[in-house]
Order: structure tokens, then C-alpha cells, then sequence
């Protein structure tokens, strides 16, 4: 007992050294597992916002983000994986070439304006974007329920390692009948409007308004209650039918598409007429005004 109160003594210094480096070490070892499990945490928290699990527990790597790339919001992983289950569906159709239901996937806008029957989807759409090969795809938000959809040809499939170009769709999920459908082909979707003006014994109503990626088109009925045939447009300038927006932004016409006929709107009648904007979609655009800024209100005395 004596030698070893006596060996103590002599090296209580660097006893207490040791211990200090030991308790350090420890500490040191226990901070670092608490980093570590962190940085788990933050991995899995990631993986969950860009991974879909599917019902059979394998991970969806079609899906590259669920952040919009417009306003940068977050799509919820509820919401993100009922609209990705929805375009899944459809694409898997499409490579079974089973084009009946994939057709029967879009909504009745969609195949009203874009694809009136299912060989129109096959020669337009299926063609173009499938052409009887197998395609894998990756889709991004890119505003609330609009996705960013790039298709590729899959290698493993066509056994080739330069495959076609990526083609590019957006795909908007829509609730149609208590179901999700989709418009496809950069449709977005189509605005009831019913909005009406009146201006010297002419009422326009806007009825409806076709949404696209790169423009709009807005669905008019023109009423001409005057004694006169009116002139909706002399067709001699792309910028006299515009849109401003709220920020006093234009968007003008199509001049070339519009029918020259249409424009022309006898006493008494109404014409419905189609008008093409080059508006490019926008969830926080607000159009505050249509300009028909060389509307005739006498085309018979124009014309003479």
C-alpha cells in the first residue's frame, strides 16, 4: 500500500495527464458519433423529399427534384407521389404500347383540343415522343401541378449507347371526375372565363381560355348589335391585338393564324373567333386587358 501511495505521489502529474487525455479522447469520440448521426438524419430527410418509394419498397429514380423550378417551392412527397404515379402510368402504357389506355389517361379537354381521337394521340404524340421504343424519363416540378417530363431511350433496352435525342414534355396532373388525368403535349389546361365588355353596341365574352407553355388562346364570342358589319382587325400589324398585364406588359397576336373572314362580323350577328397570344405560362400572371387597336366600326365604308 505504502509503494503505491508512494508511486502516486511521485507521478500524480502524469497521472492526471493521462486521465485528462482520456476523458478528452471520449468526449472527442462521443461528439463526433453525434455529428455523424446528424448528418444522417439531414441524408434521409433529403432522400425522402427527392425519392419516391414505390408499394413494392424500390426507390423511383425518375424523379430528380421536387422543388419547382419556377418559384422554388417544395412539393409535398403525398402530392408528388399521386401525380408521379398518374404520369408512370401513362408512360408505362405507352412503352406496352398499349396506346387505348394510355389514351384513356388524358383529360377531355386535353383530347378535346389536342388529340380529338386516339389515332390523332398516336400519330402526334406517341409517334413523336415514343415511336414504338421503350423510354425511361425524369420528371422535376415545375410549378404546383405541372412537370418538367424528359424522355430517353433506354439503353438496356435497345441495347444501343448513343440512344435517340431527349424529347421534353410538360405534363400538368389534373383532378377530372374525382381522378387524377393528365394534359399533355405542353397543354396546361383551359380556363371558363365568361367575361364580358361592351363597346358601342358590340359585346365581347371571353368563354374560355386554352393555356400552354408558350401561349394562350383565348376563345371569344363577338356580338354586334350596330347597324353596321364591323371589322375586328385591318390584319396589317402583328401588335394591334394585345394583351396587358398588370405590369403593363404587352403580348400580341398571332396576326398570321386568324382567318381573314372571321374578323369581319356582319350587323346582328355573332362571331365566335380564336386568338392566339404569345403568352408563355405563368401561375402569378394577371392579364388586366384584351386591345383590339384597329377595330373598324364601318368595314363597308372602309372598304369602298
Amino acid at each position: 500500500m505504502y509503494k503505491l501511495i508512494r508511486f502516486y505521489n511521485q507521478n500524480r502529474k502524469k497521472i492526471f495527464k493521462i486521465i485528462l487525455i482520456i476523458v478528452l479522447i471520449i468526449g472527442l469520440i462521443q461528439l463526433l458519433n453525434y455529428f455523424a448521426k446528424q448528418s444522417n438524419n439531414i441524408d434521409k430527410n433529403d432522400y425522402e423529399q427527392k425519392n419516391i418509394v414505390n408499394t413494392n419498397n424500390e426507390k423511383n429514380q425518375d424523379i430528380i427534384s421536387n422543388k419547382s423550378l419556377v418559384s422554388g417551392s417544395i412539393v409535398s412527397n403525398e402530392k408528388l407521389k399521386k401525380d408521379v404515379d398518374v404520369i408512370d402510368e401513362f408512360i408505362k402504357y405507352c412503352n406496352n404500347k398499349d396506346i387505348n389506355s394510355a389514351y384513356n389517361l388524358l383529360t377531355e379537354e386535353c383530347k378535346e383540343v389536342m388529340f380529338p381521337s386516339v389515332q390523332d394521340f398516336y400519330n402526334i404524340y406517341y409517334l413523336n415522343i415514343f415511336n414504338e421504343k421503350t423510354k425511361t424519363y425524369t420528371v422535376e416540378n415545375w410549378t404546383d401541378s405541372t412537370y418538367q417530363v424528359r424522355y430517353t431511350e433506354d439503353i438496356l433496352s435497345s441495347g444501343k449507347l448513343n440512344g435517340d435525342e431527349t424529347k421534353q414534355d410538360y405534363i400538368t396532373v389534373v383532378k377530372e371526375n374525382e381522378e387524377k388525368r393528365l394534359n399533355i403535349n405542353n397543354y396546361i389546361r383551359r380556363k371558363k372565363a365568361n367575361k364580358v365588355t361592351e363597346y358601342k353596341d358590340i359585346k365581347v365574352t371571353i368563354v374560355s381560355i386554352d393555356t400552354y407553355m408558350d401561349y394562350e388562346i383565348y376563345n371569344f364570342a363577338i356580338q354586334n348589335n350596330s347597324e353596321n358589319t364591323i371589322l375586328l382587325d385591318t390584319s396589317d400589324d402583328a401588335k394591334s391585338i394585345y394583351l396587358l398585364d398588370s405590369k403593363n406588359m404587352k403580348y400580341e397576336f398571332y396576326n398570321n393564324e386568324i382567318i381573314e373572314n372571321r374578323l369581319i362580323v356582319k350587323s346582328k350577328f355573332t362571331n365566335n373567333l380564336q386568338v392566339k397570344f404569345t403568352n408563355s405560362y405563368s401561375a402569378t400572371r394577371r392579364i388586366e386587358k384584351i386591345v383590339f387597336s384597329k377595330l373598324v366600326l364601318n368595314y363597308d365604308k372602309y372598304n369602298q
